[in-house]
């Protein structure tokens, strides 16, 4: 049964040409950010990033603004255009029960997840091999270990706007939402890291990926870790929940 949903999840987001906009969009600017850094000097500016730490900067310009506003949009789509329509308070058909869709929704929405960040890993390794050859491999060690531990805030943020989604009404609600979330969390990591890093999975987004040239420490790392898994939990709490009271 749920990987009947799981289909029927895919092909409605197919049908709508979001996830091959997202790849579009995403390559244009993976690109772009290669060109300028083989056009900038090595000590300023974007050339820091050529060569072999050019993929940590395409995991940067994902997961600022451009990636997780687009998975904020699938969740928005799956979840929040299906209360729009009445889906969640009417009894669904064939013996599918409420829970059994969210949870396709859910895993669906994981799977976009991944497809773009693994879209995103390859497109620039592949971009920079062009540029710079096999310098593009220099920093491999460093720029996977961030990609294998930025699997957890990811994991924790898709659960966050499940979550999220199951408290707005329709899609615009939920964009707006996202949209000064993250831009909030924006700000407070910048400038109050030492901080929130005691309580805030999105601060590891930005920890992880070495934003604003933070240091990946074993601290850093540990602690960003338990902060996600206790964070998922709760958030795994709220969504049975959230979920229960709806089927009440």
């Amino acid at each position: 049964m749920i990987i009947r949903l799981l289909n029927i999840q895919f092909t409605r987001l197919k049908r709508q040409k979001i996830l091959y906009l997202f790849f579009v969009v995403m390559a244009v600017i993976i690109i772009s950010n290669a060109l300028g850094c083989a056009g900038s000097s090595e000590d300023y500016d974007m050339g820091y990033y050529a060569g072999g730490k050019f993929p940590t900067m395409c995991m940067q310009s994902y997961i600022d603004i451009v990636g997780t506003l687009f998975l904020s949009f699938i969740s928005a789509v799956l979840i929040c255009g299906e209360k729009a329509s009445g889906m969640f308070r009417q009894p669904l058909l064939n013996g599918v029960s409420k829970r059994q869709l969210l949870i396709a929704k859910t895993v669906s929405i994981f799977t976009v997840a991944l497809i773009c960040f693994l879209f995103v890993a390859i497109v620039s390794i592949v971009t920079g091999f062009v540029l710079w050859g096999s310098h593009i491999f220099d920093n491999a060690q460093e720029y996977l270990l961030q990609m294998l531990l930025l699997a957890f805030p990811q994991t924790t943020m898709v659960l966050f706007l499940v979550l999220l989604s199951l408290y707005m009404s329709n899609i615009s609600s939920m964009m707006c939402a996202s949209l000064i979330i993250l831009l909030v969390n924006n700000l407070f990591s910048q400038f109050f890291g030492s901080y929130i890093s005691f309580i805030d999975f999105m601060y590891y987004l930005y920890a992880f990926s070495g934003y604003n040239g933070i240091e990946l420490t074993s601290k850093i790392i540990i602690l960003g870790i338990a902060v996600n898994i206790i964070t998922g939990i709760i958030l795994i709490y709220g969504i049975i929940r959230r979920t229960n009271n709806m089927i009440m």
